[in-house]
This record gives structure tokens, C-alpha cells and sequence, in this order.
């Protein structure tokens, strides 16, 4: 007799049933919206009944008599006794709760401490009278929260996301939606269409007319046409041995080269030979019979050298045409590889509806999500990886992002608040945006906080433009209860989301906020982790790479288009001012000699709209390579996102931009103030008061003197200016004249008047432009008059560096 091992099937079904879960839990959702839709709830009936079958094929009976309530539940729906939503939906996702925390108890071979008998009551009692009762089952919610996974609401945390993503991978590792919900349905639905009961008749008849052993026992036949289930690590080990064939295909593609040089050199041997070989002729001719042997040499060198000329001739021809071919079935191979383990957003983004529901319900808002771009493919490592960041960027959204239905109603909105999910492929990356129409952040509670917790002094954060105080919500300690309160909450937990998409994903953030209409935050994510493009830069006798997502463009200057501002050098790139760091210092290398000619190569890159010129000696050129991880020992080291290989067997240091970029601040920040000044102790001096009581203009002033290396310092008005210009010194005082309290032509006048500032140059930016008023400026005893309307940087500049010579 055959024994049937039942624990060999388990984790199949649990494998299935997370495709069944989360085609439950997005249909329930979708139901609410439609709860007159027979096709819904005939598909959602399919679903459970195959849930129930499949379950009780492997013995888990305690899964197989929820999943029959909820079939009794949903042709209760089908035959329009009870409506969905409400209530009904919340017991409903419910059960799917407990189906997941019993299925994973089965797996682990635990016994399940949970009301059963309870759950199935509510379930039988709701499909008899379209009502539930309110008591709930916290403890199984908090039985099934997945451990050290970061939760998604308060009191919602646990079972919003378990049930939604419905388990695990078949290795154990948190898998977004437990599988893949449209496939779930084009590969089971021949199957579960030969078990669906008619609408009139209710689960149990409906399973006299077709046991679930049937239709399991014709499952397998339908879906192994299509599908088969492959661990990831068979898929992992598979793209590594891609990776090497890669590598071995750049190599080869090297030795190519070195076989049409060796072709070339016969050919030239052949042509060298052509030239000598009349001479010896004549001379074997004069030597008569004696000649024979020389004349039988010079025709056996002849051949032979003709011979090898087409000889490598041929190879070449033959080695290119191999070599591409191959390359052909590489890149072939590389990027079907590659769709292996390419799987859509979906697989995450089906969580959140339900997810969504369940937090606003529980903070007693009301909330629409909206899903686009969720076929949008992406590698399952940065799949896996996405999923907490998102959780928490959903979450401060609908937490402290959306206002309650009072507040919108109060400003003119619509009661209802919208959150938009999206993804987009843009070239090899893909951007995710979580888009609110809330109250958004406010950049002056954000500084305060930041104060208040001594992250900045209140100079530093009076000197951050409202971009940059934005930023301050994704550094790590600006999760406390207390910025909560001053903050209304936003950026709680964002320290996570830098944490996963900029260090391990090597992505980017960019957040926009505008008070009032909401937030937007930005993700950009690269496809793959395994293979990228990157800039092959050589310093100090290395050979580094930099990924050419962070590289904006490159440059070959000379010592003409250096500047030097406060010390530090910087150039100009279409009107924009761009510091200069030195690779080799911000790697600690020893410099290398200088170019004799000297040229000086810049790699110019770019990030949450930061950008720098990095300093390099050598262009080396584009390619691609495979991303290989430095091992667990190396798992976390400044400046190195990781190695590669090139094809001359070259171990190459593949360097990781955002901390590039951080370092080239800390460098900037550790000169001392002679270094800065370049030792002239004027530079040293050269500190600029901007006057401005509009927020926008002063902050935009300031960010154009910091770029180009001045000490900045700001005042809302005159009045404010004078206090600090008694409390500092200043070399230059740029201010404008419309003002509160004491405008600009007063304070011009002030200064001017009084011995301790009459030598500080004054600059008097202005919409102001009739004559009259310019010659107000030049009575008070401005230095320099500028109209905004004319205005740009480069003039501005200009102005202040003529004046503080």
C-alpha cells in the first residue's frame, strides 16, 4: 500500500494558497466598489472553493471548514441575502487572517491556539443574517504579525499586511502578495470553471456535483503546460553563471582584439617580406648553382609567411563571427535570465488597497487609492526589498498625511482624501511615486523640530532652503513622539525608506511637498541589482566604477575654467556653479603626477539635486558589468557599493555615489579656515548678509552665494539685518528695499552712516526699476543697484566678487 506523506504538500499549498488569499482580499476590496458584479463573485466563490479542497487534500481541517463559511458567506452575497462591504468585508478579511495563521502553523508543524469554532459561528451566523458581531480576535491578529517586519498601521498593523501578502516564498522569505494574482487565475481557471457551482445552489450541493478531489486530481495536467514552481535560489545560482558567461564574453571580446593585432602584424610581416624578397632573388641569381638553396628558401619563406597571413586572416574572420554570435545568445540568455526573476510591482502594490481600507477605517478617514503602472516589471530582490519602505511612506500618508474628513471639508476638499500609487519604467530604472492631496509638510515646523532635537543649530536650519528641510524628514532621529506633535507626524519611520532604497537598492529619493496640497515621495530604483552600466574612471594608478545612473555628463577642462571661491574649487556649467572634489582624496589615495598638458577630467554627478564635479585622471570608458557583493565580512564599507571583473581578469572597486557625495561635504567641512580661504585671509572674510523678507527670494540669494563658497547669513528686514550686523562681520550686504519694520534704502542709509559698516559694500536687489528710485539707491550710498527683472546669478556674482576685492 502506498502511503501518502501529507507534510511533503504542505508548503505547496501554502504556496497556492497565498495566490488564493490575495485574489480574496483584492476581490473584496474591488467588491466593495462593485457589489453587484455576479462575475466577481463567481470568481471569488472559485477561489475559496478551491481553497476549501486543497486544504482539506493536505489535512488542515481547521483551514477547510473557514474557507467552506466563507463559500456559505459568498453564496449568500450571489443569491442577494446579504450585501458586501462593511462589516461583512471586515469579517471577511478576517477569516483570510486566520487561514493564514493556521496555514503557516501547519507549515511549522505548531498546534494553532486560535477560536475556530468562534470564527466559523460569526462566519455562518453573518451568511444567515447579513450581521456580525463586533467582537474581534486580537490575539490571532498579533499571533500572525510577521516578526521584525515593520508594521503597517496601529492597531491594523498585523493583519492588514498578513493577510494581504498572504505568507511567504517557498524559501520562507516575505513575498508582498504571497504570489501573483493574474496568473493565478489565466492558470487555474480552466480547472476551477469545471467546479463552479451553479448560482442557485449553495457549497454543499455544489460539492455532490464535483468533489474537490476531482478537480484537483485534473489541476496539475492543466497548470504543468504552463508553469512550474523553481526555487529562487535555482534562479539566483542560474543568473551568477550568466554573470560569469558575461564576463567571459567581454574577455573574449579583449582577445578578439589581440587576435586581429596578431593578423595585422602577419599581414605586415607578409608585406616587409614582399620588399626584401626581390633582393635575395637577385643575389641567389648571381650566385648560380650556388643560389639553389637560397632560392629554395626565399620561396619556402614566402609561402610559409602568405600562408600564415591568410591563416590569420581566416581565424580573425572566423574568431569575430563566433564572437559575435556569441554575444548574440548572451544577451539573449542575459536578458531572458534576467525575465526569470522579473516579476510586477503587482506583487506588492495588490497589498495596499486592503491596507489602505484598514487604516483609514481605523484613524476614521476616508481615503481612495488609486494603482497605476502595476504591470511594471521589476528584479525580485529590489521587489522584496521595496515593500517596508513602502509600508511606511503609505502609512505616514494616510496616518498624518491626509486630514480627517472635518479639516478637508474646512479647506475646501473633498471629504474623501486620495493617495496615488504608481510605477513607471524610465530606462533602465524604475520610479515609484506616493502622491497624497493632504496638508503636506511644512518646512518652518520641520527646522523648528530639528532644533528643538539638536539635529541643527537654529543658524544651520534657518539656513536650509525649504528642499532641503524636506531632507531633514529621512535622517534617523526625527522619529520621536514629540516631532509627531510639532510636525503633525510626517517622516516618521522615512529613516527606514533611506535606509533600504539608498544604501542597500542604490536608488534615490526626492521628495516635493507644497503646504496645503499634499506630498509626493519619490523612489528610483534600479530594474536589476545583478548587471548595470557604469563609467570606468582611473586615479591614482586604479581602475574604479562608477554606476552612470548618478553620472550627468563628463568634462576635459583646463586651468582656465577652475575658479577658486573661499578656497574651493569650483567651475561653471551652463550658469550653474559646480564644486570640485578630488577622487583620490575623497578615497584617501596618494595624488597622482599631474597632466603635463594640463588637462584636468571631470566625471559631473548628480543626486537629489545635489551635484559635484568628481576629479579623476583618466577616462577610461563605458561598459557593462556584474555587480558582485564583497561578502558578508565587507558587507558595509565607506564609498564601495560593491566589485566587479573585467575582462582582462581586473577586480575593479565599483563605488556608491551617496556616499561620494556625503563625503565630499565632511571634506568640505574638516578644512580649516586657512585651507578654505586658499591662504588668502580676504577669502577667509568674505561673508555675505542677505536682506529679504520674502522667503523664496532670500532663501534662493542664499543658496547661489553658498554654491560658489560664501558664508552666508540672512535677515527678514532691516531691522533684523542691523541687530546682526552688530552681533558679526560682513563683507558684503545684498538687500532688497521693499520691507517691514525699515526697508532697504533705510538701512543702506544706516550703514553708510555709521564708521563701524560705512567699508562693507552695499547691493540693492529690487523690482524697483524707475530712475527715480535708482537714484534714491545711489543717494542712500549704495554700491550697486540690480533689478530682479534683469536678474541672474552670473551678474549677481559678478557684482559681489568685484566688490570684495
Amino acid at each position: 500500500m502506498v502511503t501518502f506523506d501529507r507534510n511533503a504538500f504542505i508548503s505547496k499549498f501554502r504556496e497556492e494558497a497565498d495566490e488564493h488569499l490575495a485574489r480574496l482580499n483584492e476581490g473584496i476590496i474591488e467588491l466593495e466598489e462593485r457589489p453587484h458584479d455576479a462575475d466577481l463573485l463567481d470568481e471569488l466563490f472559485r477561489e475559496a472553493h478551491t481553497l476549501k479542497g486543497a486544504s482539506k487534500m493536505v489535512g488542515i481541517l481547521d483551514v477547510s471548514e473557514v474557507s467552506h463559511k466563507l463559500e456559505d458567506l459568498l453564496a449568500a452575497m450571489r443569491a442577494g441575502r446579504i450585501a458586501p462591504g462593511g462589516e461583512i468585508s471586515d469579517l471577511f478579511f478576517e477569516a483570510l487572517d486566520a487561514i493564514v495563521f493556521l496555514s503557516d502553523a501547519a507549515v511549522k508543524e505548531e498546534k494553532a491556539e486560535f477560536p475556530v469554532e468562534e470564527l466559523c459561528s460569526r462566519l455562518a451566523d453573518a451568511a444567515a443574517t447579513g450581521e456580525t458581531e463586533d467582537s474581534k480576535l486580537p490575539a490571532a491578529r498579533e499571533a500572525q504579525r510577521p516578526a521584525g517586519k515593520a508594521t503597517v498601521g496601529k492597531a491594523t498593523a498585523g493583519k492588514t499586511m498578513a493577510g494581504a501578502t498572504a505568507g511567504a516564498t517557498a524559501e520562507g522569505a516575505p513575498q508582498a502578495d504571497g504570489g501573483k494574482p493574474k496568473s493565478a487565475r489565466a492558470e487555474g481557471g480552466t480547472a476551477r470553471e469545471e467546479i463552479e457551482p451553479a448560482p442557485d445552489k449553495t457549497a454543499d450541493e455544489a460539492d455532490e456535483e464535483e468533489r474537490p478531489v476531482e478537480a484537483a486530481a485534473r489541476r496539475p495536467s492543466v497548470l504543468a503546460k504552463s508553469t512550474i514552481r523553481v526555487k529562487t535560489a535555482q534562479v539566483d545560482k542560474l543568473l551568477n553563471l550568466v554573470g560569469e558567461m558575461v564576463i567571459g564574453q567581454i574577455k573574449a571580446e579583449q582577445r578578439l582584439g589581440q587576435v586581429k593585432d596578431l593578423a595585422g602584424m602577419a599581414t605586415e610581416t607578409c608585406e616587409h617580406w614582399s620588399e626584401l624578397r626581390p633582393g635575395l632573388q637577385e643575389i641567389a641569381a648571381a650566385a648560380g648553382p650556388h643560389g639553389d638553396e637560397l632560392r629554395a628558401r626565399v620561396a619556402m619563406i614566402s609561402d610559409a609567411t602568405e600562408a600564415l597571413r591568410q591563416k590569420t586572416k581566416t581565424i580573425s574572420s572566423y574568431f569575430t563571427e563566433d564572437t559575435a554570435r556569441m554575444g548574440a545568445v548572451v544577451r539573449e540568455l542575459q536578458e531572458d535570465g534576467m525575465q526569470l526573476r522579473m516579476l510586477p510591482v503587482a506583487n506588492v502594490f495588490n497589498a495596499f488597497p486592503r491596507a489602505v481600507r484598514d487604516m483609514a477605517k481605523d484613524f476614521n478617514k476616508k481615503i481612495k487609492l488609486h494603482i497605476s503602472g502595476a504591470e511594471t516589471q521589476l528584479d525580485k530582490k529590489v521587489l522584496e526589498e521595496i515593500n517596508d519602505p513602502l509600508i511606511h511612506i503609505v502609512r505616514n500618508s494616510v496616518d498624518h498625511g491626509i486630514e480627517d474628513p472635518e479639516e478637508r471639508l474646512a479647506s475646501g476638499k473633498p471629504e474623501e482624501g486620495t493617495i496615488e500609487l504608481s510605477a513607471a519604467q524610465e530606462g533602465d530604472h524604475i520610479v515609484i511615486k506616493v502622491n497624497d492631496d493632504g496638508r503636506g509638510m511644512d518646512p518652518d515646523r520641520i527646522r523648528e523640530a530639528a532644533v528643538n532635537h539638536g539635529i541643527l543649530s537654529r543658524s544651520e536650519a534657518g539656513a536650509l532652503t525649504d528642499r532641503e528641510a524636506l531632507f531633514l524628514t529621512l535622517e534617523t532621529g526625527f522619529t520621536t513622539s514629540q516631532i509627531i506633535t510639532e510636525m503633525s507626524g510626517r517622516g516618521i519611520g522615512l529613516d527606514v525608506v533611506k535606509q533600504y532604497v539608498v544604501e542597500k537598492l542604490k536608488g534615490s529619493i526626492n521628495l516635493e511637498s507644497e503646504m496645503g496640497k499634499g506630498t509626493t515621495i519619490i523612489l528610483t530604483l534600479p530594474l536589476t541589482l545583478a548587471i548595470i552600466r557604469a563609467l570606468l574612471v582611473r586615479v591614482s594608478g586604479q581602475t574604479f566604477a562608477l554606476p552612470t545612473t548618478s553620472v550627468e555628463e563628463t568634462l576635459t577642462i583646463g586651468p582656465e575654467d577652475i575658479s577658486k571661491t573661499q578656497g574651493r574649487e569650483a567651475i561653471r556649467l551652463r550658469r550653474r556653479t559646480v564644486p570640485l572634489v578630488r577622487l583620490d582624496q575623497l578615497l584617501r589615495l596618494p595624488p597622482a603626477d599631474s597632466d603635463p598638458f594640463g588637462k584636468t577630467h571631470v566625471v559631473v554627478l548628480g543626486m537629489a539635486g545635489q551635484r559635484i564635479g568628481l576629479v579623476v585622471d583618466e577616462l577610461s570608458g563605458e561598459q557593462q558589468i556584474v555587480l558582485k557583493s564583497l561578502g558578508s565580512h565587507l558587507k558595509r564599507v565607506p564609498n564601495v557599493a560593491g566589485a566587479t571583473v573585467l575582462g582582462a581578469g581586473e577586480i575593479v572597486i565599483i563605488l556608491l555615489v551617496p556616499d561620494l557625495m556625503n563625503s565630499a561635504k565632511s571634506i568640505a567641512k574638516s578644512l580649516s579656515p586657512y585651507e578654505r580661504a586658499g591662504g588668502d585671509e580676504r577669502a577667509k572674510l568674505q561673508r555675505v548678509l542677505v536682506v529679504e523678507d520674502s522667503f523664496t527670494t532670500r532663501e534662493l540669494e542664499r543658496s547661489i552665494f553658498e554654491a560658489s563658497g560664501y558664508e552666508v547669513d540672512v535677515a527678514v528686514d532691516g531691522a533684523d539685518a542691523l541687530e546682526k550686523l552688530g552681533s558679526s562681520r560682513f563683507d558684503v550686504i545684498v538687500t532688497d528695499v521693499q520691507m517691514p519694520r525699515l526697508n532697504g534704502f533705510e538701512l543702506t542709509e544706516k550703514v553708510k552712516s555709521d564708521p563701524r559698516f560705512a567699508q562693507i559694500p552695499v547691493v540693492i536687489v529690487t523690482s524697483l526699476e524707475r530712475e527715480e528710485e535708482k537714484r534714491r539707491g545711489i543717494e542712500v550710498g549704495a554700491d550697486a543697484y540690480v533689478t530682479k527683472s534683469v536678474f541672474n546669478q552670473d551678474t549677481l556674482l559678478e557684482i559681489v566678487e568685484r566688490l570684495t576685492r
